[in-house]
């Protein structure tokens, strides 16, 4: 056979060796960088949303998760009928023609029982059951929680009184508003019960005006565990009545009242004038437990020195923090 040469593969020259090597330097660059982005995006995600001015953190995102699922476990949806702007008659039968039992108070919230024609069945806040008509209540549904057991667990709603171009009462010498001061005591309160273990709202935190409505709303929106109104009183004659009185609206909260009012007259050293029923907006158009502090009186010039005080104020912070401890206690009991 004739021997036939076999063909040499010529070695790559150096150029076309050299962009060998950089492309695979820029391939082996891209897929680490890759790798990186994959790797670290939810580090990156993390590290931009705490950045942003305004947003909560990711833990923060899951600590209020975890307390909304904690707080849901022991909710339940119940019905309640909210008597019109006008009240309501209250009948013995669903039919206007028979036996009238009375009226039942504007913008009470009444237990709903059942429908019948034009005409809910409820029950009052006096236990008088009865049937009311459509045109004069309005049927709605509210998430109830089970009473918290500890403070920790407790989500409270604080309202200072009036506030913005409302200033409430004034000092005898017109220098103070009370919008003012319950503002002050609001925050006191505020940080005794935080540093307690509660989450606490306040409907106002500024100088700024509330109307009533968006007041009860607040308070029903937080689902609030107790809601407390902070007032200071005054009369028709200067420096004429002293003292510290509680007001609760519902018959069923009367044990919210005494709790906090014992409280309040064991260290506060003004004179106590008592619990009291109270017809006032704030504690009656809402389904949360809640409670009326009328701290003293503004055009009592005694009255006013004192819960000027810082002292005063810590008092009243304390009496509100062992209040609601001995309340939300009982529900072991």
């Amino acid at each position: 056979m004739p021997k036939t040469k076999k063909n040499k593969k010529r070695p790559p020259k150096k150029g076309k060796l050299k962009k060998r090597q950089f492309r695979f330097k820029k391939l082996l660059l891209l897929c680490l960088l890759i790798f990186l982005i994959i790797h670290y995006r939810t580090k990156l995600s993390a590290i931009i949303l705490d950045s942003i001015p305004g947003q909560f953190s990711s833990e923060h995102t899951q600590i209020n998760h975890t307390s909304t699922k904690t707080k849901a476990q022991n909710a339940q949806t119940k019905s309640f009928v909210k008597i019109s702007p006008q009240g309501a008659t209250l009948y013995a039968q669903a039919d206007d023609t028979s036996t009238q039992l009375g009226t039942v108070n504007v913008g009470e919230m009444v237990t709903f029982l059942d429908q019948v024609g034009d005409y809910y069945h409820i029950t009052t806040n006096n236990q008088t059951t009865g049937y009311v008509s459509k045109n004069e209540a309005t049927l709605f549904n509210q998430t109830i929680h089970d009473k918290p057991t500890s403070l920790s667990q407790a989500v409270i709603v604080l309202n200072p009184g009036h506030g913005g171009d409302d200033v409430g009462a004034m000092s005898n010498n017109e220098a103070y508003y009370e919008k003012d001061v319950t503002l002050s005591i609001a925050k006191a309160v505020k940080k005794a019960l935080e540093a307690a273990g509660a989450t606490v709202i306040m409907t106002r935190d500024t100088d700024q005006t509330e109307s009533l409505d968006s007041i009860t709303e607040k308070a029903m929106a937080n689902q609030a565990d107790a809601f407390i109104s902070f007032h200071f009183d005054s009369t028709d004659y200067a420096n004429s009545v002293s003292g510290v009185t509680t007001y609760y609206y519902y018959n069923t909260y009367e044990d919210l009242a005494e709790s906090i009012n014992q409280q309040l007259s064991s260290l506060l050293p003004l004179e106590n004038r008592g619990i009291e029923y109270g017809d006032f907006e704030v504690i009656r158009e809402t389904t949360q437990p809640s409670l009326l502090l009328e701290l003293g009186y503004m055009n009592n010039d005694s009255d006013l020195q004192t819960f000027l005080t810082s002292s005063y104020q810590n008092k009243v912070a304390k009496a509100v923090v062992t209040g609601l401890e001995n309340y939300f206690s009982s529900s072991n009991q």
